[in-house]
C-alpha cells in the first residue's frame, strides 16, 4: 500500500521536473556541474537574532522560493560524485571538490529537490567502488581523478556479423 502511493507521488514530481532523465542517469564517478538555487539577501540588519538567523538558514536549505525573484540566484558547484545516498525520492548524491588553496568541499545535494535547478554531466567516471571515499586522502590533481569510461566504437562490419 505504502509503495504504490509513494510510486504515484515520484510519478507526479517526476513530471515537473525538467532534466529528470538526466538526474536518474547521474552515478558515482562522474564529473558534474550541479547549479543549486540560493538566496540572496541584499540587506542584512545588525538587529536580527540569532533565531532569526538560523529560520533564514533553515529557508534557504528546505529552498522556499520567496515571492521576490530577485533575492534567488544559481550557484554553480562542480566536482566529482563521491557517494549516492538514499533510495525513491530521498535520493542524495555527494559532490567533492577542490576550493581555494587545495581544501577539499563536499556538499551533500538531493537529487530530486527543487534547490537542485539544473544538472550537467561533464564526464562519466567508471570506479571500481560504490563510495569514493579514499579521494579525501588524496592531494593535488589526483585528488579528483576517476578512470572515465571509454566509448566502444563498433564497426559496422563487424555488427553485420554479429547480426546474421
Amino acid at each position: 500500500m505504502n509503495s504504490e502511493v509513494m510510486n504515484k507521488i515520484a510519478a507526479q514530481f517526476a513530471k515537473e521536473l525538467p532534466d529528470m532523465g538526466l538526474r536518474k542517469t547521474v552515478s558515482v564517478g562522474d564529473t558534474v556541474v550541479a547549479h543549486t538555487k540560493i538566496i540572496v539577501i541584499k540587506k542584512v540588519q545588525k538587529t536580527l537574532t540569532t533565531a532569526e538567523k538560523q529560520a533564514m538558514k533553515k529557508a534557504q536549505d528546505a529552498g522556499k522560493v520567496f515571492n521576490e525573484m530577485d533575492n534567488l540566484k544559481s550557484q554553480p558547484f562542480r566536482g566529482v560524485v563521491v557517494a549516492m545516498k538514499g533510495y525513491g525520492l530521498n535520493k542524495k548524491f555527494v559532490v567533492r571538490k577542490i576550493g581555494a588553496d587545495n581544501i577539499g568541499v563536499e556538499k551533500i545535494i538531493p537529487l530530486f529537490s527543487p534547490v537542485l535547478e539544473r544538472l550537467e554531466i561533464v564526464a562519466k567516471g567508471s570506479p571500481r567502488r560504490a563510495k569514493l571515499y579514499y579521494l579525501r586522502d588524496r592531494v593535488g590533481k589526483s585528488a579528483l581523478k576517476v578512470k572515465e569510461k571509454k566509448a566502444v566504437a563498433v564497426p559496422q562490419d563487424a555488427s553485420a556479423e554479429v547480426a546474421a
